[in-house]
């Protein structure tokens, strides 16, 4: 049974609400004002907020703002409630991630109808992500057990950590290449190939803070977070950076981040697009020039600023026959190219070893020997090349 927080100032129009869904089998908490709605909300953990849009004490957007930056409301649905003149109004409220609204006076029927699928899909949500949890918990519990187990439990942990990760998609007309290496037996590099439809492929690399068993756990988490917001949202990549920040800010252990970039090929008109999140800046190679595509972006489980994903600025080209994509992690240039680790092999390493591959040869397999990365660097060290032939 799903448990409705009505706001209204107007107590005849509680009491029609109340009786209307308490008949339709859910239970119904009320409040007159803003702030009693807030303290409601923060109090029940409603399954469904339904708001009218004038409530006396706080303006509706100001309210929407402080609902949405608490942690435990940002994933409450809101359906606002506004008459016809509220119009201008209910249009600016959907910044807010507004699931519907309903216009008074009320339609019953159609009123009881939105708030039960919206009911039925949070209980579902809320449903499947204890299930994940859960999971990730049991992952957990099997990996810090393993931080004391034999030298033959870690390799077989070694060995499954290897088979889990993705294979490079075979594409007619393309040329994709991964390189994964992870520093220590256990990785905080992720990786990832999600296809949308047919046409659209979804790739995502990252890095999560920290190294080894821990950062190993937090990566696996991240990259099925993120194939999930990439499948729920359609590819939609603002959606999927927001979905995926909101969920690891409060999951995450403090001080601890994820950087990744999150791109959509169609192999159909060739597109290419991506936003970039905390992972240095891919490049778009041309033949064998190549140009750091720079945009804004932080990593994600830092902020919980509800618009944050709106400062992700985000990239989209065409890939013309030759041009290609790569994408890395900072391991490859953070890697040193002297003993005293002085000198990084840094972004003009990466260009200069893609202008000196040779023709047909794999540009990631260059960049991989320039900078010695079984010698030369400590940390995890990534790429990938999507190249258009």
């Amino acid at each position: 049974m799903s448990l409705v927080l009505i706001a209204d100032d107007d107590k005849a129009t509680r009491l029609q609400l109340i009786q209307t869904l308490e008949k339709a089998g859910h239970r119904v908490i009320e409040a007159a004002t803003a702030q009693e709605t807030l303290l409601q909300a923060q109090d029940h953990d409603p399954d469904l907020l339904l708001l009218d849009i004038s409530l006396p004490d706080k303006h509706a957007l100001e309210l929407l703002e402080e609902l949405r930056s608490e942690a435990s409301l940002a994933r409450v649905p809101i359906m606002m409630m506004a008459a016809e003149a509220d119009a201008e109004l209910l249009s600016k409220t959907f910044k807010w991630d507004i699931v519907d609204f309903i216009q008074k006076p009320f339609n019953t029927e159609l009123l009881v109808a939105k708030i039960g699928a919206h009911t039925r899909l949070n209980l579902a949500y809320k449903f499947s992500r204890k299930l994940s949890k859960e999971m990730y918990m049991s992952r957990i519990e099997r990996l810090e057990r393993q931080v004391t187990a034999t030298d033959e439990d870690l390799s077989e942990a070694e060995r499954h950590f290897t088979w889990m990760q993705p294979k490079a998609p075979v594409i007619e007309g393309y040329r994709v290449e991964v390189n994964y290496r992870p520093y220590g037996r256990l990785g905080g590099d992720f990786y990832d190939f999600v296809w949308l439809d047919r046409d659209k492929l979804a790739v995502v690399i990252g890095d999560v803070s920290g190294h080894g068993i821990q950062a190993a756990i937090l990566q696996t988490m991240a990259r099925k977070l993120l194939s999930l917001a990439l499948r729920q949202e359609q590819g939609h990549l603002h959606k999927v950076v927001e979905f995926a920040n909101r969920e690891l800010t409060n999951d995450l252990p403090p001080g601890s981040f994820v950087a990744s970039l999150v791109g959509v090929l169609n192999t159909r008109t060739h597109e290419w697009m991506h936003v970039r999140c905390g992972v240095p800046y891919p490049m778009l190679v041309k033949g064998r020039d190549a140009e750091p595509v720079m945009t804004a972006g932080g990593p994600l489980g830092l902020s919980k600023k509800a618009d944050w994903h709106n400062q992700v600025g985000a990239f989209n080209a065409i890939l013309e026959p030759s041009h290609s994509v790569l994408l890395l992690s900072d391991g490859i240039i953070e890697a040193y190219v002297d003993e005293e680790k002085k000198k990084q092999f840094d972004v003009e390493g990466v260009r200069n070893a893609i202008k000196n591959t040779p023709a047909d040869a794999s540009m990631i397999a260059k960049i991989y020997a320039d900078a010695d990365l079984d010698h030369k660097t400590d940390d995890d060290a990534t790429m990938i090349s999507i190249s258009r032939a």
